[in-house]
């Protein structure tokens, strides 16, 4: 899959969040609306889910369950307006797309700042997994993509101290600058935490929100063994920032 290049703003004045109302989306949406809000910048809910009539059905069943499908789309709407609004605190757009997810909000995402995606976390011993979803929008997306997990806490302390986890001291790098933006928001300095393979774990654990660069988009990028390490067990939101802006 290949994401068409887009030009994204720093501080980020369009959030697209993808929501499939489970309780992982409804942490999205509280991140999204508090980052939203201090910054001042639009939220746009996008659900997303294929329909494919079965290949037996005849014309007439085609077109019942058309009609059906668009009913449940206005329904779906609906509901995600109030899902989104009383999660995030605040009125949101929404987008209700008839396509697979991961396709969907790439589509979106070339009018947005920044993404937002909740992940119901681990599988495996010792691994931090993104999910089948937010993993592939990181790997393909060209804007930054914040993942939070559903036993992240409340949004209300996100931005006390944000970590940034890169391999070099470089203030102007598009995760530096954005990390910047975020904790200017809490008004205390960022925690410089080193490279994946060498930071410091407690600094990471104590974070209200870790920021790292991606290596760019790509379906072949994966996460490195030293990133996963630093995310095995941690439970924060973590923002990944394409290293070219």
């Amino acid at each position: 899959m290949n994401a068409a290049t887009t030009a994204w703003r720093n501080p980020p004045q369009s959030i697209l969040v993808g929501v499939d109302f489970g309780e992982a989306s409804a942490r999205a949406l509280g991140a999204a609306g508090a980052i939203a809000t201090a910054i001042g910048a639009r939220l746009r809910a996008l659900h997303a889910e294929r329909f494919e009539p079965p290949p037996y059905f005849t014309v007439d069943q085609i077109d019942r369950l058309e009609a059906e499908r668009r009913a449940g789309q206005s329904a779906a709407a609906a509901h995600l307006a109030e899902f989104a609004a009383a999660n995030a605190g605040q009125p949101v757009a929404v987008v209700v797309a008839d396509e697979p997810p991961v396709e969907a909000i790439l589509r979106e995402a070339h009018t947005a700042d920044l993404i937002v995606l909740g992940t119901h976390g681990r599988r495996g011993p010792g691994r931090w997994w993104l999910g089948s979803v937010a993993e592939r929008v990181v790997r393909a997306a060209t804007v930054p993509v914040l993942v939070t997990r559903a036993a992240s806490a409340d949004a209300d302390g996100l931005f006390e101290r944000v970590a940034l986890v890169e391999p070099h001291a470089d203030a102007e790098s598009p995760a530096a600058l954005f990390a910047h933006h975020l904790a200017r928001v809490g008004g205390n300095p960022v925690i410089r935490v080193g490279p994946a393979a060498e930071c410091d774990r407690a600094a990471v654990n104590q974070a209200s929100i870790v920021v790292m660069p991606t290596p760019g988009h790509g379906t072949s990028w994966m996460l490195s063994d030293a990133i996963a390490g630093v995310l095995a067990g941690c439970a924060r939101p973590v923002l990944f920032v394409p290293t070219t802006a």
